[in-house]
């Protein structure tokens, strides 16, 4: 079937994977909005973009599958296909023959003039309907994609590093992303003034690898370097980091959580895998479980104050009944406020995808749930710290609560999810504004605060 231009200029984004996906998808959205496209979530589509991930086997399989549930829906509409599981799996990929447009990570920049072209094309005939070239070079070059500024929201996701350099062996990534590179310091600082004079007022720093940043500077800037100078331009806007490795907290860093009188929110996301030291060495991790626990121990400073979550893999091949017991038995003892865990599955094209998995699914499926309900303990012994003590909040949106009516919805810096009754004295507050509130009970998910 042709599709043609006979549907007015809108499109559909659909988003799979990491917060980067996720702010390419709104650089996206940006630079279609610029095109004169309305980014639309209801048909009719004159295009729909698939930006997918492929960081696990199921991940690439969920994108793909993303792909053939969009042709089917929207047969009038040309589809699109960007990312990483164009990198990952271009065999696949190129069996879709329907697909009006593919491009890899790079390529992400070239979409939207591309599709235009290609729905204005349309009006005269299919023939121009070609597909973007995929990138698989490992580009060496960061891609600005960059968000609207003046569609001010509370928070917003700043790239500031892409690609990776560590090759773990469980991880793909590095062949999909390219090598690490980072966004000068001067750019991160143009993009946040931009953001803050839009009415932001969070930002949250990402990247691939964020810890890395500025690893392809030499000894230019770092990541610490960088808070430094954010830390002192914008006094009054709440810096959130990414995901870290321990060995990548610097003792600059922690006084920086630590301190409250600085902007730098109290909220810290350690990628751990484990806290064996058999299985981290299996995995190629560069750090130790001693190393963890240094970081607990200089980050505990006052209960419930630093929230600390972590990534766990469950199940991976070196992982043996013992090795499970020590990341369990650090993940109790640990001020942890909450965990992500993820069953090991092999992924195509990584050095342990050849090992054999030693661990039998069932066995897995039982120490993730194992975690998993430990973990929400450990989130819900957080919240409880946080009782009674007063907390800033940046408020986000206003929705309508089955108890409460009327109530703000918003995160603390330790990054609770918190609900305010919007009585009389709250009315005057509007989404953006940072507020003291005393939560006085933890219930559905949410602190309810006066």
């Amino acid at each position: 079937m042709c599709k043609t231009a006979s549907v007015k200029l809108r499109v559909l984004i659909e988003t799979l994977g990491c917060k980067v996906n996720h702010y390419e998808s709104q650089g996206l959205a940006a630079d279609f909005r610029r095109a004169g496209w309305e980014v639309v979530k209801k048909p009719p589509f004159a295009a729909v973009v698939i930006n997918s991930c492929a960081v696990t086997a199921e991940a690439g399989r969920q994108s793909l599958q993303s792909v053939r549930r969009a042709l089917k829906r929207y047969p009038e509409a040309v589809v699109a296909l960007t990312g990483c599981a164009v990198v990952a799996d271009p065999e696949k990929v190129s069996e879709i023959e329907e697909l009006g447009a593919v491009c890899g990570n790079y390529g992400k920049k070239d979409l939207v003039a591309e599709l235009t072209r290609k729905i204005n094309a349309g009006e005269s005939g299919c023939g121009s309907l070609l597909p973007v070239a995929a990138d698989f070079s490992g580009e060496l070059e960061i891609n600005l994609l960059r968000a609207d500024t003046n569609r001010g929201r509370s928070r917003a996701v700043v790239k500031v590093q892409d690609g990776c350099n560590s090759f773990c062996r469980y991880c793909i990534i590095p062949y999909l992303r390219g090598r690490c590179r980072s966004l000068a310091p001067e750019k991160v600082l143009t993009e946040c003034r931009e953001l803050v004079a839009a009415g932001f007022r969070e930002v949250v720093l990402t990247g691939i690898h964020l810890g890395r940043y500025g690893d392809d500077a030499g000894k230019r800037f770092n990541l610490t370097t960088l808070l430094r100078q954010m830390v002192t331009e914008f006094p009054g806007l709440r810096i959130r980091l990414g995901s870290l490795q321990p060995h990548e907290i610097t003792p600059e860093i922690i006084e920086l959580l630590l301190d409250p009188a600085v902007s730098v929110c109290e909220h810290l996301h350690l990628s751990l895998q484990s806290a064996s030291d058999r299985v981290l060495g299996a995995m190629g991790r560069p750090y130790r479980r001693q190393d963890i626990e240094d970081i607990f121990t200089q980050l505990t400073s006052g209960a419930g104050r630093v929230a600390i979550g972590t990534d766990l893999i469950v199940g991976f091949p070196a992982e043996n009944a013992a090795a499970f017991a020590e990341t369990y038995d650090l993940v109790e003892k640990a001020a942890l406020s909450y965990l992500h865990v993820f069953p090991y599955s092999p992924r195509p094209g990584t050095v342990a995808a050849s090992w054999p998995d030693r661990v039998p699914a069932n066995e897995k499926k039982i120490r993730a749930r194992q975690l998993a309900d430990l973990g929400r303990a450990k989130h819900n012994d957080f919240a409880e710290a946080n009782i009674g003590r007063p907390l800033k909040v940046l408020i986000e949106t206003k929705k309508e609560d089955k108890s409460a009516g009327p109530v703000w919805f918003g995160h603390s810096r330790n990054y609770m999810p918190i609900i305010i009754p919007v009585s009389e004295k709250m009315k005057k507050f509007k989404a953006g504004d940072e507020i003291v509130v005393i939560p006085r009970k933890w219930e559905l998910g949410c602190l309810l605060a006066e």
